[in-house]
């Protein structure tokens, strides 16, 4: 829009009784060093921990991930509340997806478990149980790990799996590494459970590996 003026024109009063408001708009995000994102990010913030608000996610290097892996380790009732608007939000996609066949979208699961694994600083594995139309029926994380590894029980998955009628399922799993490539004991755990699971009659329709905000369906790269 400042194309269309030139170097001339003449600011009328209205116009310049405009300025002060864009000042007081943009002056406390540049105060601060603070995008247009992270403001945003703050003023989210801000219901939940309050006058903590800024300092918390200053402290956690403006970063939404490592806040979160802070708040699942603290006590603070702030930190508390976020963990709840965060499974909110996880189950608010969940009741869309429940009803229809939304989870033949690759990128819907995707998102789906970023909000399931954001901040988490161990390894866990996850399944999602699927009906035969491919609508949700049931998500559970089985296994805990380490920094680095879960030890994943295929006839717990089979018991699971059995319990909830599932015609098939997505299996998932988080890398707090931030190496979001499938690594070869990824495959053989999917082989491994594939074998089982094609006993009853249930497919293994994709497996996720989540890092921070990136995901890869192994489906995709031919892995399943």
């Amino acid at each position: 829009m400042t194309a269309s003026f030139s170097s001339s024109s003449t600011v009328s009063p209205a116009a310049s009784s405009l300025s002060p408001v864009a000042l007081s708009l943009s002056g406390p995000s540049a105060a601060h060093g603070f995008t247009a994102r992270e403001q945003c990010v703050l003023e989210a913030l801000r219901p939940f921990l309050g006058a903590d608000a800024q300092g918390l996610y200053e402290a956690q290097g403006r970063s939404l991930h490592k806040l979160i892996c802070f708040a699942r380790d603290s006590s603070l009732p702030g930190c508390v509340q976020l963990l709840c608007g965060l499974r909110l939000a996880r189950e608010l996609l969940a009741e869309e997806l429940r009803p229809s066949e939304t989870f033949r979208s690759t990128y819907a699961v995707f998102d789906y478990l970023k909000l399931h694994f954001a901040g988490q600083a161990h390894e866990s594995f996850a399944v999602l149980y699927l009906d035969a139309r491919c609508a949700l029926l049931a998500f559970e994380d089985l296994f805990r790990g380490t920094l680095t590894q879960t030890s994943v029980y295929p006839r717990e998955v089979l018991k699971r799996a059995m319990r909830h009628n599932a015609s098939g399922v997505i299996l998932a799993h988080n890398h707090p590494s931030g190496e979001v490539e499938p690594s070869s004991a990824d495959v053989a755990v999917t082989e491994a459970l594939k074998g089982a699971l094609a006993l009853v009659d249930v497919r293994v329709l994709d497996h996720i590996v989540v890092a921070g905000n990136r995901a890869v369906s192994m489906a995709e790269r031919g892995l399943v």
